[in-house]
């Protein structure tokens, strides 16, 4: 019995290197035809081939399962690995596109314009032409204020966002919000030193103006110069409190404009280290 199957195993094989030799595909699968035929009455009549193969098969059917499972564990790894990233990356453009935003948020252009203002006095003529200027400049004032207060409460929340996302981010923000807190108080001093409307029309009704305005464009150099030289001190620059505030709020501008890009740097570094490929 085993010479037959021996026999017919060989004939199997020989048609099966004929056919593919020849390329005819019938004799190849007649070839493995009578192969398959010869596996199973090997495994039919030979004990111990049967044995054998039982035992590969256990052998194999655990080892495709430990395979599987572990698989499985990596397609879960990498699946969780990815959302985590797919998170972050969502937070970092959350906080790039505040970023981004905050500057003009923080420094709105407020143009009071004429037509406007000219428009409420002639509905209440019975206010002053200077009171009127008065409540815009408060409303301007309390409109920077408003952009302030918001932008610190903003810088709080996203500074408390990436604590465990990226030190470096997250204290990049605490510079801002502590750049905006200061500037929140230099805008609250700043409200001690109201324009003194009523004496500026009176030096235009009397012609004496331009000598007020030519002292103040005088300063400018000097403002413009400590502003930029923000290490120079402010005592003994024979300024007024009042144009000491404005430098120090011209240096606290130029603060935040840095520790605003500073914050974007940082945020682009963790963008690109997260989707870089690994």
């Amino acid at each position: 019995m085993m010479i037959v199957l021996v026999a017919v195993g060989i004939i199997a094989i020989a048609l099966f290197v004929m056919g593919s030799w020849k390329n005819r595909r019938m004799l190849r699968t007649l070839g493995i035809s009578l192969y398959a035929g010869f596996a199973v009455c090997l495994f039919i009549f030979w004990t111990d081939f049967r044995e054998i193969i039982v035992a590969f098969a256990a052998v194999a059917a655990v080892i495709i399962a430990a395979f599987s499972i572990n698989e499985s564990r990596r397609m879960r790894q990498d699946s969780i690995e990815r959302e985590n990233r797919d998170r972050k990356e969502r937070l970092v453009n959350e906080v790039t596109e505040w970023l981004r935003d905050l500057e003009s948020h923080i420094f709105p252009k407020l143009v009071a314009g004429t037509s406007e203002l000219e428009d409420m006095l002639q509905r209440s003529p019975e206010i002053s032409r200077e009171t009127w200027f008065l409540l815009k400049d408060l409303d301007i004032a309390s409109a920077k204020a408003d952009s302030v207060v918001k932008g610190i409460k903003e810088a709080e929340y996203y500074q408390k966002l990436t604590s465990k996302l990226n030190e470096e981010l997250s204290s990049s923000i605490g510079a801002i919000m502590n750049n905006l807190e200061q500037r929140n108080q230099l805008l609250t001093e700043s409200i001690k030193f109201p324009r003194d409307y009523s004496e500026i029309i009176r030096k235009i009704h009397e012609g004496t103006i331009g000598e007020e305005m030519e002292k103040e464009f005088s300063l400018m150099p000097l403002i413009t110069e400590l502003i930029d030289n923000d290490d120079r001190p402010l005592e003994g620059s024979g300024l007024s409190d009042k144009d000491i505030i404005r430098v120090r709020l011209g240096r606290n501008s130029d603060a935040i404009s840095k520790s605003i890009l500073n914050a974007i740097d940082k945020a682009i570094e963790l963008k690109t280290s997260l989707i870089r490929v690994p």
